[in-house]
């Protein structure tokens, strides 16, 4: 009786997260990708939620590594060389301004997988959307709420250069030129 319990208790059954021993990572690695278009959404997701587990672990809490560990994930035919192109970009702005750690790798990693590999129909809808909002009734605080989501679903950063005209393209006209003349 006392073996079965121990053998239960010490057996991790299949598809389970193996415990950590303090090096090993936690959690279940995401499932590879292969270019299906439809597992974009869900291969990122889940790559991510394995991060989190393992923020303070070197393979994640290092942009360089963490996008590296990502890029061993997408394999296939279909992806084999956009991977290959993704490492060889990444390795290129080490040779020049890029640390190990610089974030940037990290954000313009998911922002190229984004732009390539996630519903572009939907991506054309969203980008369309942002460009034809404008604001309502008034309320400053919805169309801010509605235009950083857009934005955010569209893959661009408040900081690009088209981020702030299409902000100022949805506001009307004269809280336009009331925030231009203001001191």
């Amino acid at each position: 009786m006392l073996a079965e319990a121990y053998t239960t208790i010490t057996q991790n059954p299949q598809n389970t997260p193996a415990p950590s021993n303090g090096t090993s990572l936690l959690g279940s690695t995401p499932k590879p990708f292969d270019g299906n278009r439809d597992e974009a959404k869900e291969f990122m997701c889940s790559y991510k939620r394995w991060w989190r587990l393992n923020d303070k672990k070197p393979a994640f809490s290092i942009p360089y590594k963490r996008v590296a560990l990502c890029i061993s994930y997408i394999c296939g035919k279909k992806v084999e060389d956009w991977a290959n192109e993704q490492q060889e970009a990444m390795d290129r702005k080490l040779t020049y301004r890029y640390s190990y750690d610089n974030r940037e790798l990290w954000d313009k990693f998911t922002k190229a997988f984004t732009h390539t590999y996630m519903d572009i129909a939907k991506g054309v809808k969203v980008d369309r959307e942002l460009q034809t909002l404008h604001m309502k009734d008034g309320d400053i605080d919805t169309y801010i709420a509605t235009f950083k989501k857009l934005l955010k679903a569209t893959g661009y950063t408040k900081n690009e250069q088209g981020a702030l005209k299409m902000f100022k393209a949805g506001l009307p006209a004269d809280l336009t030129s009331a925030l231009l003349t203001s001191p």
